[in-house]
């Protein structure tokens, strides 16, 4: 569905999106219910929905508020966002770089969890004061205070993306020197709150209420699944940064001899069985002199396949996109993603070609640093698409590290 953009500040488009105003009807029928049930001798049915609405209303307006001051702080601290776009009880921001100090992320955390209980304490206050609370309008006062308290600390829970998990993580970051460190501690921390949650889950579904015992269970299930997703996300981002080319397996360079003539060399092209590597490696006496591709023996007729030599037509080898033995890992993703053909040649330091690597080299050598050993059928095949395996995005994974400020 298409989102529709509110207002613009900063240059940065907010948007909402047609969930926001699916809850706002949800909202607005859930508390106009309660309102009957708990006061119906005092409120009719009309002023029920009215108090349902506004609430609802002010409640997800007052989120709109807020993320335009977090937006204000998180663009003072070095944030570039694209787009804002508002769901249910919050947003989701299109990011292109992130705050890249502990502090920073602190004053960007500590924002939303500030206002709420800032506004909370407001509207409470005012409505303890009030000579009256059967006012439809202190009710509707008093309610979005407590909602706007139950949001607070809702926000400060630390667990994965919210202000609280980023507040926790930001501030072990800043006393420890290490962000590693305060993804880490917070990863542990999801994986035990959703232990936690899925062990009461199951006693509650078996014991108590069946229903409640469900959602409980459901959600601590996916809280396990999210911190191990997040635990092989961090395992990777290590492999890239950290490993260099000199550990893959590089797929052999296939030599022709520089006086080979073209019916030399079609023999050898009708013996390949990579298809998608077309190139051939020049050598005089062992000495590398350049490389060839397939597409040169359309250039010259077949009568005069016997008379012309493939030396004749190589090119510099220093011409074809290649990198070092001892480069990073991503370093070497990007320079693949920059060739039309998916094929890198490897040098050493000499300026010697080694081998070549692919995609589908590289994300064998993840997964198998991840612990997981593909059957050689399933390589095979992997090989031959020259994709990364498993649906592994390692370009966008890069693309995130830096926009975090880990590379």
């Amino acid at each position: 569905m298409r989102s529709w953009q509110i207002f613009k500040i900063w240059g940065i488009p907010f948007k909402i999106h047609p969930y926001w105003f699916a809850i706002l009807f949800l909202f607005s029928w859930t508390i106009s219910n309660q309102v009957n049930i708990t006061s119906g001798d005092i409120y009719n049915t009309k002023e029920a929905w009215i108090i349902g609405f506004l609430t609802s209303f002010l409640l997800l307006s007052s989120i709109i508020s807020y993320e335009v001051l977090h937006t204000f702080v998180s663009l003072n601290q070095g944030v570039k966002i694209k787009t804002i776009t508002f769901y249910f009880l919050g947003a989701i921001l299109q990011i292109d770089k992130y705050c890249q100090t502990a502090l920073g992320n602190i004053k960007i955390a500590i924002v939303r969890p500030l206002l709420c209980f800032a506004t909370a304490s407001v509207l409470l206050l005012i409505s303890n004061y009030s000579a009256s609370q059967e006012i439809i309008a202190i009710n509707i006062i008093s309610r979005v205070g407590i909602l706007n308290l139950f949001l607070g600390f809702l926000n400060l829970i630390p667990i994965g993306s919210l202000d609280g998990g980023n507040l926790l993580k930001s501030i072990i970051w800043h006393f420890s020197g290490s962000k590693n460190k305060g993804r880490n501690f917070l990863n542990k921390v999801n994986l035990s709150l959703s232990f936690l949650v899925l062990i009461f889950g199951i006693i509650l579904f078996f014991r108590f209420n069946f229903y409640y015992g469900f959602i409980l269970a459901f959600l601590g299930l996916f809280g396990v699944n999210s911190s191990k997703s997040e635990s092989q996300f961090f395992k990777i981002e290590n492999i890239l940064k950290f490993s260099k080319v000199s550990e893959l397996k590089l797929k052999p360079l296939r030599k022709i001899e520089f006086d080979s003539n073209f019916s030399a060399f079609n023999k050898l092209i009708k013996n390949n069985k990579d298809s998608a590597d077309k190139y051939f490696f020049v050598t005089n006496n062992g000495r590398w002199t350049g490389f060839v591709d397939e597409n040169i023996l359309k250039t010259v007729s077949i009568k005069k396949w016997e008379r012309k030599f493939v030396g004749d037509f190589k090119k510099p080898i220093n011409s074809f996109v290649s990198v070092y033995a001892n480069d990073k890992l991503w370093k070497t993703i990007e320079r693949l993603e920059e060739t039309s053909e998916g094929f890198i040649l490897v040098l050493n330091a000499a300026d010697l070609p080694l081998g070549i690597i692919d995609r589908s080299k590289i994300g064998h050598f993840v997964l198998n640093k991840l612990g997981f050993n593909l059957p050689s059928e399933i390589v095979n095949k992997l090989n031959y698409k020259n994709n990364y395996p498993l649906g592994i995005e390692l370009p966008r994974i890069i693309n995130s590290m830096k926009q975090k400020g880990d590379l």
